[in-house]
């Protein structure tokens, strides 16, 4: 089978060409050609929405995840969004959660959710700090930073647990509040993939409180060190964290529209971690690359 992915740069690092590359490898691997737009091709699987129109004789698949819904951009910012959605032929939800939010404003549609995927193969290192500058738990967060991924929340939750020797690495880039060194509060700026996964073999919990995010790569990268996460109630994260880290309560969201730039202070009252446990363990099977590309195959191939 020859597919053309529309609207993906393999060389980027967001979060959606990232796992277009995982993904395209490893359909490569099994022998499928992933194809230019010039060039003919069975399928057409078109990322967020198509930078070229599909072959008419080509199967036409959206890959979705999310939709702008401040109020204000939800009618001029979806337009090639929506076109796609209603022209498809099949969609592919990155979340339980994009798919409530695209069937709540535009009806019901032929489609899958099928959440990203990374190679489990565990980091041969840990960390880049000398652990032995801190004695406690490591905590880490990761983002290109903007409001809606609520990184003072995650320094405001951080302080509330902290321990003495405990330490929060944040990465990623524009970090949008103040961080305090002499709580061990330490930036360590935009890594590579592959040095993320270090930080995140060495850590012992993750926070993630971003509001309504979708299905984000960096919870999926972190998950695959045995990492666990802390995350918040809303979107499509708490679907990848169940059972493997620890859901706070949110504001609860409908999918109206609104401006979520602006998200509300979450309740940290009462929270804690379990006492005496640093990284519980548990199992991944459905974040597996592999997994996740037999159930693409399944969705391309009709």
């Amino acid at each position: 089978m020859r597919i053309h992915f529309s609207n993906v740069n393999f060389s980027s690092r967001t979060g959606p060409n990232t796992f277009a590359y995982r993904l395209a490898s490893k359909l490569a691997e099994r022998g499928y050609h992933i194809v230019d737009a010039n060039e003919n091709y069975d399928t057409f699987l078109a990322f967020i929405e198509p930078a070229s129109m599909p072959l008419p004789s080509s199967r036409f698949i959206q890959r979705l995840d999310g939709i702008w819904f401040k109020p204000e951009q939800f009618h001029t910012h979806n337009v090639g969004i929506k076109w796609a959605y209603e022209n498809s032929h099949h969609v592919i939800w990155q979340s339980e959660f994009d798919r409530g939010m695209t069937e709540h404003h535009w009806g019901e549609k032929e489609g899958t959710v099928i959440h990203n995927g990374i190679d489990l193969k565990q980091s041969e290192k840990r960390l880049f700090l000398n652990k032995t500058d801190f004695y406690g738990r490591t905590f880490v967060c990761s983002a290109n930073w903007h409001p809606q991924k609520r990184l003072a929340e995650n320094v405001r939750l951080y302080r509330k647990i902290r321990k003495p020797g405990d330490c929060l690495l944040v990465l990623g880039n524009n970090p949008d509040c103040t961080l305090d060194p002499s709580n061990n509060e330490l930036y360590f700026g935009s890594l590579s993939h592959e040095e993320c996964l270090h930080v995140y073999k060495g850590a012992d919990w993750m926070i993630h409180l971003a509001w309504l995010d979708h299905c984000p790569n960096v919870v999926v990268e972190a998950l695959s060190q045995g990492c666990p996460v802390i995350c918040a109630s809303t979107g499509g994260t708490k679907e990848l964290v169940n059972g493997r880290g620890i859901i706070i309560k949110d504001k609860p969201y409908n999918f109206e529209l609104t401006d979520y730039d602006n998200p509300p202070s979450l309740d940290f009252e009462g929270f804690d971690l379990p006492a005496g446990l640093l990284r519980p363990t548990f199992e991944i099977p459905d974040l597996d690359i592999n997994f996740v590309a037999d159930r693409y195959e399944a969705v391309l191939r009709g």
